[in-house]
């Protein structure tokens, strides 16, 4: 009778349960961008028969900001789920380090490794300088007119780079002022940035998705930048409203 009861007991155990495991998994890049093209790569595998239902958890800042469930995985196959650095409402979490964990949902969970996220990107991709205060927020132009953005100097024909994953909201030419000038407004943000005196129109057009560190255009002097060094002229909208751009591009000037 005993031994019916124990057999009884193996045949209840779910098959397979003790023996999950993650043998490998991996995390790249360890430093990225949100929502940048390709996302954040998840790789692993699992040990468990015949298949296992995977947890896969983001966290950083000491919460959960993703989650995602994959049913029916099976053993010894090799597995990638890509994160594209939005949280579970679609929203780009904040800059810093987020921490992978897999499991199956019981709590025995193994860290995949983790990756250090930024939400901007330096525009110029290139040697760059500035103009000096001519080319600052507030500097005085003919007719009374102020500067409304930050210039960045550079070489002619240096590609010009995505701040930020966004939507294309303009792209135009203004032989008065911007000469071929291009807007994007950031992904789940009240910011629109603007690039000016671009070489020729953006490859971008109205409506287009962008993602954060594409090439959207290439330094130039178009529109009344024709006498000045070559340089993209920078603007920075919050709610509307220009602000100095300079803190920000400096800011991530120095890690992109």
């Amino acid at each position: 009778m005993s031994c019916l009861l124990a057999g009884l007991i193996a045949i209840a155990t779910p098959a397979g349960a003790a023996s999950f495991g993650v043998p490998r998994a991996s995390v790249t890049p360890s430093k990225g961008f949100t929502a940048a093209a390709g996302g954040v790569q998840i790789e692993f595998s699992i040990s468990a028969a015949p298949s296992a239902e995977v947890t896969i958890r983001v966290v950083g800042g000491g919460r959960e900001v993703r989650r995602y469930v994959l049913p029916g995985v099976p053993p010894g196959t090799d597995q990638v789920q890509v994160w594209d650095g939005l949280n579970e409402g679609g929203v780009p979490v904040p800059d810093g380090i987020y921490r992978v964990l897999i499991g199956d949902g019981t709590g025995t969970d193994r860290e995949a490794g983790s990756v250090k996220l930024r939400g901007h990107f330096f525009p110029v991709r290139g040697p760059h300088a500035t103009r000096g205060p001519v080319g600052e927020f507030g500097a005085l132009r003919n007719g009374g007119r102020t500067h409304i953005g930050f210039d960045v100097t550079a070489r002619c024909g240096t590609p010009l780079a995505a701040v930020r994953t966004g939507t294309v909201v303009k792209r135009a030419f203004d032989p008065r002022l911007d000469g071929n000038f291009v807007v994007i407004r950031g992904l789940r943000e009240r910011r629109k940035y603007w690039y000016s005196h671009l070489a020729r129109p953006s490859p971008f057009r109205q409506g287009d998705r962008v993602h954060i560190g594409e090439i959207v255009g290439h330094i130039g002097r178009t529109g009344n930048a024709g006498s000045t060094p070559c340089h993209l002229h920078f603007e920075l909208y919050r709610r509307g409203r220009p602000i100095d751009p300079e803190p920000k591009l400096r800011a991530w000037d120095r890690y992109s």
